[in-house]
């Protein structure tokens, strides 16, 4: 039987400095954490890039092989319309994978859900002719109300699941294949760039949840996404609804929203 692809969740963490509110970071990650923690293959990695790590590392994380922490070594700063921060701290866990061997590497913001099955389809989809994967269904969830809306979904917007969450892409690290994260760009533009290219990729059969309305996301308070976000939570909270027991199993979710 041939060898599992190592699975590494590479998880980039504001600096405690640049946040406005650090306890909600800590709240917003403990529940990433939990996601990631309901898989069901629980043969994967994560690795945590961060200037400060909050408590909840301590009590979910530590003493966990599986789990590593990147220290940034550079001056903390507030995010910009660039997010230079977070695009460093990604850099550096790809760099980090590539020299442990490569494998399946995924990009997980620290406020967003995985399915629960995510790690075992992208294995199972993501095989050794294909050089990446994304999330193309999910939902929005308001992180101060708990409504979530189907993406896609009517009144909402039109468009997928990979084309407005970030944590949404899984890419191949391997000698064999081009690096995923410099040929397909951001995770809005997979799909349409593997087409163009000729490269494989496939649209995983799992769900994702993107939260939305924290507050603690850069372009929430400025930059060039500003009005589109503040929209997109005032339609999250017209159309959507409570997730049911079931979708909340799925996504990790085991208190809160």
């Amino acid at each position: 039987m041939a060898r599992a692809d190592p699975f590494i969740f590479g998880v980039p963490l504001i600096p405690r400095a640049g946040a406005q509110d650090w306890e909600q970071v800590t709240k917003l990650l403990t529940a990433t954490l939990k996601s990631v923690l309901a898989q069901e293959d629980t043969d994967f990695r994560l690795i945590l890039a961060a200037h400060d790590v909050p408590d909840c590392w301590e009590e979910l994380a530590l003493g966990d092989e599986r789990f590593s922490v990147f220290r940034a070594d550079w001056p903390p700063a507030r995010p910009t319309m660039a997010n230079d921060d977070a695009g460093a701290k990604k850099w550096h866990i790809r760099d980090l994978a590539r020299a442990e061997g490569g494998g399946l590497l995924m990009y997980l913001d620290a406020d967003d859900l995985v399915d629960r099955r995510l790690v075992a389809t992208a294995r199972q989809q993501i095989d050794q002719d294909t050089l990446a994967g994304v999330v193309a269904r999910g939902f929005a969830i308001d992180f101060q109300t708990c409504l979530a809306a189907p993406l896609p979904g009517p009144g909402i917007l039109n468009c997928s699941f990979d084309e407005v969450c970030g944590s949404s892409t899984v890419g191949r690290l391997s000698n064999s294949f081009p690096d995923p994260f410099d040929e397909l760009g951001s995770h809005h533009l997979w799909r349409r760039n593997a087409e163009i290219k000729g490269l494989p990729l496939k649209a995983l059969n799992v769900i994702g949840g993107y939260v939305v309305n924290t507050e603690e996301n850069h372009s929430e308070r400025h930059g060039q996404f500003t009005k589109w976000r503040r929209s997109l939570n005032e339609a999250v909270n017209a159309c959507g609804a409570f997730l049911s027991k079931r979708d909340k199993a799925i996504l990790g979710i085991t208190d809160g929203c």
